[in-house]
């Protein structure tokens, strides 16, 4: 009968308990919240990586596209070709606010190099294309993204 009586008498949670439950309920949901929003913030930048990419990828997609029809006088053609587009910007390829993500001050920039890593010139087979974009992610620091390839006249 004692083990009951005390059992009867200790029914119910102290103060000291419940404090105690709820420091460890909001030390639990803090780590969570932090978790969440580290990932939300790599997610994002992936997502603007994937962008960036997707730009220079449209971008170098133009460019092999245009060396077939400048065959003839390639790279000749094809190099101010390209150049009349850095001077364009490439806005027709920046990232835009459709089912994309929209890079803040996204500019993209093409260089061409012969095979010894001078400009290239009309002379120059095969030539190195440099694709290369930059931007501002949301905290406002500089990043790149860059694809080369090598093109030939054939």
């Amino acid at each position: 009968m004692d083990l009951r009586r005390v059992l009867q008498e200790n029914r119910g949670v102290s103060l000291m308990e419940v404090t105690l439950a709820v420091a460890i309920f909001a030390g639990v949901i803090a780590v969570t919240a932090q978790s969440l929003a580290s990932f939300y913030v790599s997610i994002d930048l992936q997502e603007q990586r994937m962008e960036a990419a997707l730009s220079c990828r449209t971008v170098m997609d133009a460019i092999r596209e245009k060396r077939v029809q400048y065959e003839d006088e390639f790279p000749g053609d094809l190099l101010g070709w390209v150049e009349s587009g850095n001077d364009a910007e490439w806005a027709e390829f920046l990232a835009d606010n459709g089912d994309h993500v929209e890079l803040d001050e996204q500019s993209i920039e093409v260089a061409c190099f012969n095979t010894n890593g001078d400009a290239a010139g009309a002379a120059d087979n095969p030539i190195m294309i440099h694709v290369t974009t930059t931007w501002r992610d949301r905290k406002g620091r500089e990043m790149s993204a860059s694809l080369m390839s090598i093109l030939t006249d054939q």
